[in-house]
């Protein structure tokens, strides 16, 4: 039996070697089982954002299938937008005529140009591919101010709300486009100060609209779950209260969607306690176009392994495609997108996150048995030839053949676990991360 290491680091990108079984390494840091096993992870996966599609379309086709083909081999989910968000080329709603109570005006015409076309040709290189929406603003004339940037959501434009969703998601299924879950509102606790597409929701007037929105879907038979939250880490208290005192709510939503921007992974932990039937989605966080934009793959490899790590069903950056600048974009940040296509030479690039996906993705399905790894009882003993400042390497283990491991540290690191009942010595390059696989 022998173990394969595949590594990136700052000279190489999934560069293959050998290990071999090792007796205990006195220096070594011991990577042991710890927590819970886990199975049904759902799939990894990346935002289809408006200006995701628009710089796919800037591609000639036979190039932008090779990019499809090989970025989909290894993601299955995707996460759309319901209109504008702030990573669009335009600004714009399904119903922009005032007023219009019986939703007359709805269209998803300008979804048409280049979104719907780029979503056909991914469903073509993906078919199984699980799709989850979220609004980052009803139509303005729902909203305090009556703008889609900023503001807040007024309770009695609720009903109307509701059926422009489910003509959102039956007018995208009349063009085989299957939805297969809704999140209400996009950080639902933002209006970012009216700088791009964005709604704070009342907690009570969000688990309102969950509510109606859920007996809606059942009563036209539709299967699409609803995911409430879909912002911070820090946010998971507030939800806890939402699930605990509004009526109906628990029963009538499928998940908890979180974001990693506020707040530590751990604090969400509380509501699997005390729902153990909601299901937690990690939903939005994506590279920074000038802060080690290619290189941190440490840093995306270590939230993944927490994430799995702690129960989540599914993983979804933020944005699949942008250009050299973070666009086009209609809000402030600059984010860069998982592979950046430089408006001019068209040129390819890669996030460290996509990297990081390389790492993990193909090796997960819903099938796998996931065992979180944390430094053992050695802890001390090894540590002590470390600078006190060293971070403890995060690993996980997939059906006991494949093992992740990651090293944030300047210093390399020796490693040693057990794969397949078998002792392993591994040596973990600075600022790397690994797959150790059996053959």
């Amino acid at each position: 039996m022998n173990c394969i290491q595949i590594q990136t680091d700052q000279t190489h990108h999934l560069l293959r070697q050998e290990i071999f079984p090792a007796e205990t390494v006195p220096t070594a840091i011991r990577l042991e089982p710890a927590g819970e096993r886990r199975t049904g992870f759902q799939g990894f996966g990346v935002a289809i954002t408006g200006a995701s599609c628009y710089n796919l379309a800037q591609m000639e086709p036979a190039e932008r299938k090779a990019l499809l083909e090989e970025v989909y081999s290894k993601l299955s989910f995707a996460r759309l937008t319901i209109g504008s968000s702030d990573y669009s080329a335009e600004l714009y709603s399904y119903d922009d005529v005032p007023e219009d109570l019986d939703l007359k005006h709805f269209s998803i015409d300008r979804d048409k140009a280049y979104i719907i076309p780029m979503l056909k040709e991914i469903l073509t290189v993906r078919p199984d591919l699980t799709l989850f929406a979220s609004p980052w603003s009803p139509p303005g004339w729902m909203k305090t101010g009556g703008a889609m940037c900023g503001g807040y959501m007024r309770p009695e434009y609720i009903d109307c709300y509701t059926e422009y969703i489910l003509k959102f998601l039956e007018t995208y299924q009349a063009e085989g486009i299957h939805i297969s879950a809704i999140t209400p509102q996009n950080e639902v606790h933002t209006n970012q100060k009216g700088r791009m597409p964005a709604c704070i929701w009342h907690p009570e007037h969000e688990a309102a609209f969950a509510v109606r929105l859920k007996k809606r879907l059942k009563e036209k038979g539709m299967d699409t779950e609803i995911w409430i939250c879909d912002h911070s880490f820090l946010y998971a208290r507030e939800t806890l209260w939402q699930l605990e005192n509004c009526p109906d709510l628990a029963e009538h939503c499928d998940g908890v969607a979180f974001h990693y921007y506020d707040g530590a992974i751990e604090n969400t932990a509380v509501i699997p306690q005390r729902f153990p039937h909601l299901q937690l989605h990690f939903t939005e966080a994506g590279p920074r176009l000038y802060d080690h934009y290619a290189d941190d793959w440490c840093k995306w490899g270590g939230m993944m392994i927490k994430a799995l790590s702690h129960g989540y069903r599914s993983f979804t950056g933020w944005n699949l495609m942008l250009n050299e600048m973070g666009g086009p974009n209609i809000g402030p940040f600059l984010c860069g997108g998982l592979i950046t296509r430089h408006s001019v030479t068209g040129e390819l690039s890669y996030s460290g996150q996509y990297k990081a996906f390389c790492h993990i993705a193909p090796y997960i399905t819903p099938d796998s048995v996931l065992q979180p790894l944390a430094v053992g009882e050695t802890f001390g003993q090894s540590y002590s030839v470390y600078p006190k400042h060293i971070q403890p390497p995060l690993g996980i283990t997939v059906d006991d053949r494949i093992t992740v491991i990651t090293n944030p540290n300047p210093q390399k690191m020796q490693a040693q676990f057990t794969l397949g009942g078998t002792q392993w010595y591994a040596e973990l390059q600075p600022e790397s991360i690994s797959t150790f696989i059996l053959e």
